[in-house]
């Protein structure tokens, strides 16, 4: 699947908030968001791990589907803003997979946004659940990050991150 290089366990990228992806007050759409991740996240599979995943359904007819989002938002993203995107794999069993994103400004000093989303391997022929390659298990095995993810640990890693976050000072301006 992937050569045996160290594969990096938090990867980044930045992006520019669209005009059509915001409310009339110049905010990024709250659903908006989810898209941010999602694209994000394909992107840093594609970039960092040479992995495409549209590639991996259309060969072995399984796939990945969205079954949990959990998004806190915590400071507005602006229109025409450069953010910076983070995602990391928090959680990964035979079948499921939990991958948290953070959004910051450019600076990565102030945390805009958190998500966990949870995807579930599936047959897309039947539509049902089924497992992971132990190629894929081996090898993403090596890229979770550890003592995130914890059942109903959602609210306490905002308030974490928050905390974090809030002790920077933030440029002016």
């Amino acid at each position: 699947m992937l050569s045996e290089t160290v594969l990096s366990k938090e990867l980044e990228s930045t992006t520019i908030v669209r005009f059509q992806d915001c409310d009339p007050f110049g905010h990024l759409n709250n659903a908006r968001y989810i898209d941010y991740f999602m694209n994000a996240r394909e992107d840093h599979l594609r970039d960092f791990y040479n992995f495409r995943v549209f590639e991996l359904s259309q060969t072995t007819n399984q796939g990945w589907v969205v079954t949990k989002n959990q998004l806190a938002y915590l400071s507005p993203a602006m229109m025409q803003e450069e953010v910076l995107i983070r995602t990391h794999l928090i959680r990964m069993t035979d079948s499921v997979l939990v991958v948290e994103g953070q959004m910051f400004d450019k600076s990565a000093r102030r945390l805009k946004s958190v998500a966990w989303i949870e995807l579930t391997f599936v047959s897309l022929q039947t539509g049902r659940t089924t497992q992971h390659p132990a190629d894929f298990m081996t090898t993403f095995g090596a890229v979770v990050v550890d003592d995130i993810f914890t059942a109903d640990g959602f609210n306490q890693r905002v308030d974490t991150l928050k905390a974090q976050f809030r002790r920077q000072p933030v440029p002016e301006v």
